[in-house]
């Protein structure tokens, strides 16, 4: 049966999820009904849809099918790769008990995980993970994946495991001693990360705030650099990262990072600086998830490092290895413990998954000792999998001290230590305070969170250089933990513009004036500006009114306001978009009433945006809720790289 037409409606799937193309009342006609699912948000109009149509092109009408095809569908929506139908037996999504599911199973004759496996293997809609035949869904063991984001996580993981068997590069123990003066105790994890970088065509390098990351990745390009010059060779590296903010501000990291190399200035002028956006990176091409860069046109570089990874969803990971030349190096860095990607999956957290109990197998473990001078033998294990030898994570934090309230504060929410959380937050500490909202109170304190923009307005009174203007709106920022509701980024951000109304900072808020800051919401290619950018108004030389926008190179481009088409205001900013910045002061708002959002995960990320001073507006409860929720993306990338 051809199922061409049908696999052409699953490629444009993912592009679907987020967009409210279908009436909210419409509801699938499917055998049996789901709409109560539909009732509970369980499941979206279009996750019914989708199969309904293609099981009524296959003249097939069994309800286990469709129900696996619909949750699928529908974790695909929440960030989930696959669903894991064991998993899903006794714990199904929220909103659905596991006595109701299995009853609505067994219904249909279903009365275990492996009679589910068996209807999907019959089906004409689903092919086994050994199949060559492309139909809408694979199963691969318990878990069911749709066709496209299965063929995604094998790139990722044949591209890993092709890694795997590739010969150790030579590295120049010498100028990795220069690099990294001989330290009297510890193990110097930031030598060691380096030393297995630069060993290897696949590295990861993990860390938190203020763990020397740039510092580190700066002092591996500088190896790689200096090497490949006393060969007589050009290296070709390039540095990117998901957003123009966080590529701007690898550029500027690295750019002062390396001025300080104890090397000379013909290998530090050959060190580069410029990164781009992955999106710039590939080719962007407007309206179009495809990239220019691919398999078949793979990218020009020897060397491609790739900051702030925790923010990459797999579809984006799996283009990018598509476009890697067969012989070129591939560096990642970030935060394991931030956010995910918006989008489907968590790369960086799979990837890593076990980094925590660093260990090599041992054979490594001696090579990289010879290399660094550091005992590692403690750290070889012969249980060790492939996947450990590439990861490398930096645990000492050179920006919190131990009298660091955010230091302090973010060790413990990543912990999930709730208790640790509000000790830290009932403390005395002078860069952390606690503002728990009042009885009965509904709203935002938009005047108290409005006082942290004085310095901004005062600046764009002044008529600052849009450098120093921009420097200065970078210096605070409002969080929040979602979008609606009275403590959501939408209202807030009406309410802090009407406020700057009131207090005369702001002629008419409903027009461009000057000091309007905005995020765009969508990808501009033609405008060479992407989804998340942020870009302030302020006159040119004529007078004009432009919206200015800062460049990966630390430049700026001045658009007219007219030439912007989807965007929204930032005085506040949720956690998701500010994921790549930081701040000298945050502001975090959480809602009243619990919502699934609300996660360590989340907190973490708001808390480490902070450079020097953090507040957090919220109550006990939820802080507590949130400090013991995780995060749980579905994916087979940590049971085939981890067991």
């Amino acid at each position: 049966m051809d199922f061409s037409n049908q696999l052409g409606l699953l490629g444009s799937l993912d592009e679907k999820l987020n967009e409210k193309t279908l009436e909210e009342n419409s509801s699938a006609t499917t055998p049996f009904s789901l709409s109560a699912w539909q009732a509970k948000d369980v499941l979206r109009a279009i996750d019914c849809q989708w199969i309904e149509q293609l099981a009524q092109h296959a003249k097939e009408d069994n309800p286990a099918l469709y129900m696996a095809g619909a949750l699928c569908s529908a974790y695909l929506g929440a960030g989930h790769i696959c669903i894991d139908l064991t998993i899903l037996w006794q714990r199904p999504a929220e909103g659905i008990a596991a006595e109701e599911l299995q009853t609505k199973l067994k219904h249909s004759g279903v009365n275990s995980v492996s009679a589910w496996c068996d209807v999907l293997r019959s089906s004409s809609l689903v092919s086994s993970a050994e199949s060559v035949v492309e139909r809408p869904m694979v199963l691969a063991g318990t878990r069911l994946y749709l066709y496209r984001y299965y063929h995604y996580e094998q790139q990722v993981l044949n591209y890993l495991k092709g890694q795997f068997d590739v010969a150790p590069f030579a590295v120049d123990a010498g100028l990795l001693a220069t690099l990294f003066p001989k330290k009297a105790d510890a193990v110097d994890w930031q030598k060691v990360a380096v030393a297995n970088a630069a060993s290897l065509p696949f590295s990861v390098i993990s860390g938190g705030p203020g763990t020397g990351k740039t510092t580190t990745v700066t002092k591996l390009l500088a190896l790689l650099v200096a090497q490949s010059m006393a060969e007589g060779k050009v290296l070709r590296i390039e540095l990117a990262a998901p957003t123009g903010k966080a590529a701007a501000r690898l550029t500027e990291s690295i750019s002062k990072a390396k001025a300080d190399l104890p090397l000379s200035d013909e290998v530090k002028l050959a060190i580069p600086e410029q990164a781009s956006t992955l999106h710039r990176l590939l080719g962007s091409d407007f309206g179009r998830s495809r990239f220019k860069h691919n398999k078949n046109n793979p990218l020009h570089l020897d060397v491609l490092l790739v900051d702030e990874v925790s923010m990459v969803d797999l579809p984006m990971m799996a283009k990018l290895i598509d476009a890697m030349p067969p012989h070129a190096r591939l560096i990642l860095l970030g935060d394991k413990d931030q956010l995910a990607s918006v989008e489907a999956g968590s790369v960086l957290g799979d990837l890593s998954y076990g980094i925590e109990n660093v260990y090599f197998q041992p054979e490594w473990a001696a090579h990289l000792g010879r290399l660094t001078g550091e005992n590692l033998v403690p750290f070889g294990n012969s249980s060790a999998p492939a996947i450990s030898r590439a990861l490398t994570l930096l645990r000492t934090s050179y920006r919190f001290d131990a009298n660091s309230g955010i230091g302090h504060l973010a060790k413990a929410m990543n912990a999930g230590d709730d208790q640790g959380v509000l000790r830290c937050l009932q403390s005395d500490y002078a860069d952390v305070a606690w503002r728990v909202p009042e009885e009965g109170q509904t709203k935002a304190d938009i005047a108290t969170l409005a006082k942290g923009y004085d310095d901004y307005w005062d600046a764009v009174r002044q008529k600052l250089d849009i450098a120093e203007l921009y420097a200065v709106f970078s210096r605070y920022q409002i969080l929040t933990a979602v979008r609606q509701g009275e403590f959501g980024v939408e209202k807030v951000n009406a309410q802090l513009e009407h406020y700057f109304y009131q207090r005369g900072r702001v002629k008419d808020p409903h027009v461009w004036y000057p000091g309007k800051a905005v995020m765009l919401t969508r990808n501009d290619a033609a405008l060479g500006l992407f989804n998340g950018d942020i870009g302030l108004c302020m006159p040119d030389e004529f007078q004009r009114l432009r919206v200015w926008f800062m460049q990966p190179d630390g430049s700026f481009t001045g658009l007219l306001p007219s030439r912007l088409s989807e965007f929204e205001v930032v005085f506040a900013m949720t956690v998701h978009k500010s994921q790549g910045s930081e701040f000298d002061r945050v502001a975090l708002l959480l809602p009243m009433t619990p919502s699934p959002v609300l996660t360590k995960e989340l907190l973490y990320t708001g808390i480490t945006r902070a450079k020097k001073s953090f507040t957090l507006w919220g109550s006990s409860r939820l802080i507590r809720s949130a400090a013991s929720t995780r995060i749980q993306r579905y994916s087979g990338l940590i049971s085939e790289l981890w067991y």
